[in-house]
């Protein structure tokens, strides 16, 4: 199923709430499914990409490059007045490109563009 680029920004509100302890991981994930009609197995993933993006733990699945882009972006307006967490949260994405080409994936040629775009502007 794909997902249309208009909820991405109520999945990252709802995984950043998470993430922030404002509403439990579990009940981001129901929002995302019944609010936003996302599959309860996908819903979960955002959360995760969100968490991995800020602490660097548990990778998650590679989504399209409108929400990779759109959360990194995010994340970073975010932590606008963190350097360290900006730099950080580029290191997991990092890792995260490298993962995946790893994994025979294939190439993220699109992740590595997102991500060079928001190392320049540090």
């Amino acid at each position: 199923m794909k997902i249309p680029n208009e909820v991405i920004p109520d999945c990252y509100k709802y995984a950043k709430q998470a993430f922030e302890g404002k509403i439990t991981p579990v009940d981001a994930r129901q929002k995302i499914h019944e609010e936003l009609n996302i599959n309860f197995g996908s819903a979960r993933d955002y959360y995760l990409y969100y968490n991995y993006l800020v602490t660097g733990n548990k990778p998650t699945w590679v989504l399209n490059d409108y929400t990779l882009g759109y959360f990194l972006e995010h994340i970073l307006k975010d932590y606008n007045n963190d350097i360290e967490q900006k730099r950080n949260t580029l290191i997991h994405f990092k890792k995260l490109i490298e993962k995946f080409e790893g994994d025979k994936v294939g190439s993220k040629k699109s992740m590595r563009t997102i991500n060079e775009k928001y190392l320049k502007s540090l």
